[in-house]
């Protein structure tokens, strides 16, 4: 990749919602030569805190940017426990059909070992994310939100669809259920809230059409130690 001059263009700091309110820094840089936008999100780590589901962060999107083509293991969804069932190569879902009907809405469409991801409208625009450095990512686009899967006991409480939410993760810890009905994440696949994860990604300039978009972020806090990091920039697909 060719060198790069990153101007600081904004940083954001969280404080979890845990006891010992850990701070966790998300930075913004631009390249000035390419438009590309690099993004950072760190966390230390932090002691006697709860065993964390994921680290990452949650964007919301206009709801025509339904379209997730990726490069890592696919096509169907793959979770850190759930990775044999996966096979490494170029794929392409949508929002709905990353969204399993489970009789209660809970956790779905992640895809893991991602080296990038572009999220696209049916006309091919959109932006892609890409790592910075060499850890992969993992990714998911839906028609809900994190909370609104968390907060829905039925289908039929899920609200009426307006957007689409790209969520970006450092790390995820499994999804048990050995037995099919409660077994619990084994251990080795869980993310202690004391270790560090670091994850960095880059994208290019965001698509025109998405540009101006003011992205929610919402911060996804569920690990030890975990850092995000990638590039993202705007694609085009004839």
């Amino acid at each position: 990749m060719p060198s790069t001059r990153l101007v600081p263009v904004g940083g954001i700091r969280h404080t979890l919602a845990e006891p010992g309110e850990t701070q966790v820094a998300v930075r913004y840089e631009v390249d000035a030569a390419s438009g590309r936008v690099h993004l950072t999100a760190r966390y230390a780590g932090a002691t006697d805190a709860p065993t964390l589901p994921a680290f990452g962060l949650e964007w919301t999107l206009p709801k025509q940017y339904e379209n997730l083509r990726f490069y890592g293991l696919g096509p169907e969804e793959t979770y850190h426990d759930r990775l044999h069932g996966g096979k490494l190569g170029i794929f392409e879902r949508t929002a709905a059909e990353d969204n399993a009907p489970y009789l209660v809405p809970q956790e779905t469409g992640n895809h893991e070992d991602l080296r990038w991801a572009e999220v696209l409208d049916a006309q091919g625009h959109g932006m892609r994310i890409s790592q910075a450095g060499s850890e992969h990512f993992a990714a998911s686009l839906l028609p809900y939100s994190s909370l609104m899967l968390e907060e829905a006991t039925h289908q039929n409480e899920l609200p009426p669809v307006r957007h689409t939410f790209l969520r970006l993760l450092a790390a995820q810890m499994g999804v048990g259920g050995d037995d099919s009905w409660g077994a619990p994440v084994h251990e080795q696949y869980q993310l202690p809230a004391r270790s560090r994860l670091h994850a960095r990604r880059e994208s290019g300039t965001v698509l025109t059409a998405i540009k101006k978009l003011p992205l929610t972020r919402e911060l996804l806090y569920r690990t030890e130690g975990a850092s995000l990091s990638c590039w993202y920039e705007t694609v085009t697909h004839h």
